[in-house]
């Protein structure tokens, strides 16, 4: 039995949808369902009664739901006086945070509650582009990387835990001159003739891919993929009117005038990211992650380590 499994079924249980349930956890439906069904197995009780209209709990789940609920806000009562032991002496936390992305809505809430209750913690700062993060993870320059969930499986090799902290809509970004700049929203294939720029590979390969496959599920191969190594040089060269490219709704490109920066009608949600290695100890993670994920603005999903 897991916290993360008792976290899934009091999700769950809380919804009485698995769906809704699932959404919260910022996991796939089938993940949530399984890690159910492991836990059922586990302690030979079925907890939920299913049927194609309802969604309802066995007694045992009744009984499990608050004895569960009881056993999490304990746990968590005895991390935090570990917290505050292991913090009482001066610490430090050195962030990440990809060049692309606005932070107002998260940062600076999450780092006054921590500034306020820790005092001693003493908090850096960098910026840059996807690779940037990763090898700054890599070499431990950083304790968190703060970054785009498509870019997730290029951090795999560092054995790392990632959680996802705010959820965000695509967009696509063309010059405020091109044709379709006065539309309220935009349908990719009506852009089959233009050129894509994204990010090169070899800065996020799941970027790169994740703009390309997109493209293709509009039903067409971008006429020209031009690939830059910053989100400013996709910036100035969509502004040259040399393309188009696909972006989020906290992505600092909404705020260049000299863009528009439209709805992707059917397009998937983009899930901004903090990743840190698995061994790093440093008790300042787990407070500014906690803070992180206890705000209205961000999502409230579970720590995932990748398999």
């Amino acid at each position: 039995m897991t916290t993360f499994q008792i976290k899934c079924f009091l999700a769950a249980a809380s919804h009485l949808n698995f769906t809704e349930a699932a959404n919260e956890m910022f996991i796939a439906q089938s993940s949530l369902s399984r890690n159910i069904s492991n836990l059922e197995k586990e302690i030979g009780m079925q907890l939920f009664a299913r049927t194609k209209k309802y969604v309802r709990l066995t007694p045992a789940g009744a009984v499990l739901y608050e004895e569960f609920q009881k056993l999490l806000e304990a746990s968590d009562a005895a991390l935090e006086k570990a917290r505050q032991a292991n913090i009482s002496t001066q610490a430090s936390l050195s962030l990440g945070i990809v060049e692309s992305q606005k932070t107002e809505s998260f940062l600076p809430h999450a780092l006054g509650i921590l500034r306020k209750k820790y005092s001693n913690v003493d908090i850096s700062f960098i910026r840059g582009n996807f690779k940037e993060m990763r090898e700054s993870l890599e070499h431990g320059n950083i304790d968190i990387s703060i970054t785009l969930g498509f870019d997730i499986d290029s951090y795999l090799p560092y054995n790392v835990v990632y959680q996802s902290i705010l959820r965000s809509t695509p967009l696509c970004a063309i010059s405020k001159y091109h044709p379709l700049a006065n539309a309220r929203s935009i349908r990719l294939e009506d852009l089959r003739n233009d050129d894509l720029i994204t990010i090169s590979p070899g800065i996020s390969q799941g970027g790169y891919q994740g703009m390309v496959e997109l493209c293709k599920l509009h039903g067409f191969t971008p006429n020209k993929i031009k690939t830059t190594q910053s989100t400013e040089q996709i910036s100035l060269m969509i502004q040259g009117g040399e393309g188009f490219s696909i972006i989020d709704n906290n992505s600092t490109l909404c705020k260049n005038e000299s863009l528009r920066c439209l709805p992707v009608k059917n397009g998937n949600t983009i899930n901004l990211v903090a990743i840190w290695k698995k061994e790093n100890y440093n008790p300042a993670i787990s407070l500014f992650i906690n803070l992180l994920t206890s705000q209205d603005t961000t999502g409230g999903g579970e720590s995932n380590t990748p398999v």
